[in-house]
């Protein structure tokens, strides 16, 4: 973490602290994501592509918790889209990622309030799809997923409920099946395949902007 950075979050939070106070509330919030970064999350390479890949990223799911004064526990389904395409159009790459996390999360402030945590990925799937020039679509499925995440939500509470604005980065360790009765054999390690990819196991980060609402006892 940069020197910048720390100092920030070393200034941040005394204000949050000061600014919110202890929460006295029971809290029920619902967040769904609005955005997700566009990243490079591919594992295949066309050794043949010539310029660089277009990439879109899309999410979906939802986050519910439940705040009994300042602490509470939550659940966080979240589905990520993932597609790269060549530019030749040989190589289209679409990987489906789903997640499930068990979350526990801490809250202060009243009228404004900050909530922040941290999940364990409890269950999900990652499936990657390679369609290359016109061959049959050819999927690699994990055999290990695993991960955690963080987030934090600002809150703005008035006449009984809510309105939040969240975000939340995941951070997923993944492994398929690269024995060699699975790949096809225009896949491979080395660099004089049409397609390669480094290793079989893969760590990856997304990260969502969320919103929501809350009900607040």
């Amino acid at each position: 973490m940069s020197a910048l950075r720390f100092s920030s979050l070393i200034i941040l939070f005394p204000i949050l602290f000061a600014a919110c106070g202890r929460s006295e509330l029971i809290r029920i919030r619902m967040l769904a994501p609005l955005n997700e970064d566009k990243k490079d999350h591919s594992i295949l390479t066309d050794t043949e592509e010539s310029s660089t890949p277009t990439y879109t990223n899309t999410s979906s799911g939802s986050s519910l918790y439940f705040l009994f004064k300042s602490i509470g526990l939550g659940y966080t389904t979240i589905t990520t889209k993932m597609e790269k395409t060549g530019t030749n159009l040989k190589l289209k790459e679409t990987t489906t990622l789903k997640t499930k996390f068990a979350d526990v999360a801490f809250g202060i402030g009243e009228n404004y309030s900050f909530m922040w945590g941290a999940g364990i990925l409890t269950g999900g799937e990652r499936i990657t799809e390679l369609d290359y020039d016109n061959n049959v679509p050819f999927k690699l499925t994990n055999n290990y997923l695993g991960g955690h995440s963080l987030f934090f939500v600002l809150g703005h509470h008035g006449f009984g409920f809510e309105t939040l604005l969240g975000y939340r980065m995941n951070f997923i360790k993944s492994e398929f099946d690269d024995s060699g009765t699975k790949i096809p054999d225009y896949m491979g390690k080395s660099p004089t395949d049409k397609v390669s990819y480094e290793s079989n196991k893969i760590s990856l980060t997304t990260s969502q902007v969320q919103l929501g609402i809350g009900f607040t006892f």
